[in-house]
């Protein structure tokens, strides 16, 4: 589905310098923003026209994760009936309101990251504030120190419900969250044993939910020596999520998960090495190496291009951006569960497989079906408007605009003929003169528009 694999560049990791030969152009520019932004639009291509790639990152990621005023106001304006605080169902649509929405979207990117690498769900978790709650972990910690962050989830009321860390007391040790965090949030299988597994359950003892609050009960803490990756101490949460993030295993596990989200799906033993190395460089602050990645001759090669298959959330969101469509939440929550992505009820604790997984015969033609209701649901009268707006009238300006911001602008010119050739024949297929009006916008514009977002061009990320 993804198409040939194809080469990354001799020098991956040296910033991506634009050239005559290789411009920061639209393409790029687009492949950018639908990787660390959730998809493209006119006024984020506006916006950044002109700005060198580390400019646009630094604006992608320069935002101050912990002033949440403005979703505050938001959500205290809609008079709490939208409230993520006791609905499951509410709170998928919160969030992908703020992915639509937001003025920061690689913090909404980047929590996104997170909710599938640390996955938890509603499904066991009842309370949904818990699970919202551990969504804004991610704001605020997402592009912080991993240490930090893993250790925070750790204590989190969520992932204690979730993995029964709340049910570990000395004595009783439960198993559940010490083997997957070694499994998949640190190290990756095969890097520890079942006795690990048995006695770093010890260390993690003692951390309740009473209510929705989170409590150290000292009597419920085992604090008697353990020994875990061959070493032998008095572990508590804290020193044994250090004796994790000193295996080798465990910078290559995040580096390996970094380069799946924002490069390739099956990224080489090369790349992780460099970028396991970077995070240890780095001290496991995520930011600077995520900035190192994105402006990475490696990000911008051909290798890592549409290298991957859009997730829901990319096409929903994506979509609904690229067409200046009524952002609905409602309707992209439905989309997206159709197309088997329920935000904040990922499928198991290993979350979204991705890849190949999200397309089969039924959900593929979800994909097809969203399409077209996204674009029948669209005002013709507004859109027309909008269209003028940007001076885009005649066939030759509506395609390119579409391909621009549906496909990278990366049309074939076979493609682009057969779409010119719809734009300007009537309903009996004979030749026309084209005009911009609601009328020939339902029965043309939509028309292309809606065989474009069937490409096997546009499944891809």
């Amino acid at each position: 589905m993804a198409g040939v694999t194809l080469s990354p560049p001799s020098d991956p990791f040296s910033p991506f310098v634009p050239s005559a030969s290789e411009p920061f152009d639209h393409r790029r520019l687009s492949h950018l923003l639908r990787r660390a932004a959730l998809g493209v639009s006119t006024e984020r291509l506006q916006a950044r026209a002109g700005q060198s790639p580390s400019q646009v990152i630094d604006s992608l990621t320069a935002y101050d994760a912990a002033d949440d005023h403005p979703y505050a106001e938001l959500l205290a304006g809609l008079g709490g009936a939208l409230s993520p605080i006791y609905n499951a169902d509410d709170a998928q649509k919160w969030w992908l309101m703020r992915m639509l929405d937001t003025p920061r979207p690689f913090q909404e990117r980047i929590a996104l990251f997170w909710h599938n690498h640390f996955a938890t769900s509603t499904g066991k978790v009842r309370q949904s504030a818990l699970v919202s709650r551990q969504i804004d972990l991610f704001r605020r910690l997402g592009l912080g120190n991993f240490r930090d962050l893993l250790l925070a989830v750790t204590k989190d009321a969520a992932m204690l419900l979730w993995l029964d860390g709340s049910k570990n007391k000395s004595g009783r040790p439960n198993e559940n969250y010490a083997r997957e965090v070694m499994e998949l949030f640190t190290l990756g299988i095969g890097h520890y044993t079942e006795k690990d597994v048995q006695e770093l359950a010890r260390a993690f003892t003692g951390w309740q939910v009473l209510d929705e609050t989170v409590e150290f009960v000292p009597i419920a803490f085992d604090d008697g020596p353990k020994t875990v990756l061959g070493t032998t101490a008095k572990l508590n949460t804290e020193s044994a999520i250090d004796l994790l993030l000193k295996q080798p295993a465990a910078p290559r596990h995040i580096a390996r998960k970094l380069l799946k989200e924002f490069i390739h799906p099956e990224p080489s033993q090369e790349h992780v090495e460099h970028y396991a190395a970077r995070l240890l460089h780095h001290r496991w602050e995520i930011k600077p190496v995520v900035k190192e990645l994105l402006a990475s001759r490696l990000f911008f090669s051909d290798y890592a291009w549409r290298s991957k298959i859009k997730s829901p959330c990319e096409l929903v969101v994506g979509a609904m951006l690229a067409l200046d469509a009524v952002r609905d939440a409602a309707a992209a929550q439905v989309a997206m569960n159709n197309m088997g992505q329920a935000l904040l009820a990922p499928p198991s604790v290993k979350g979204w497989d991705g890849g190949e997984v999200w397309i089969n015969a039924n959900t593929i033609l979800h994909r097809y079906n969203f399409a077209l209701d996204l674009l029948d649901r669209q005002d013709a009268r507004r859109a027309v408007a909008r269209f003028e707006q940007r001076s885009l009238r005649t066939p030759e300006q509506i395609v390119d605009h579409l391909a621009g911001v549906l496909l990278d602008g990366a049309l074939p010119s076979h493609a682009r003929a057969r779409f010119l050739e719809n734009l300007k024949q009537d309903e009996n297929g004979k030749p026309w003169a084209f005009k911009l009006t609601p009328e020939s916008f339902e029965h043309r514009v939509r028309g292309v528009a809606h065989l474009m977002m069937c490409m096997p061009e546009y499944q891809l990320a």
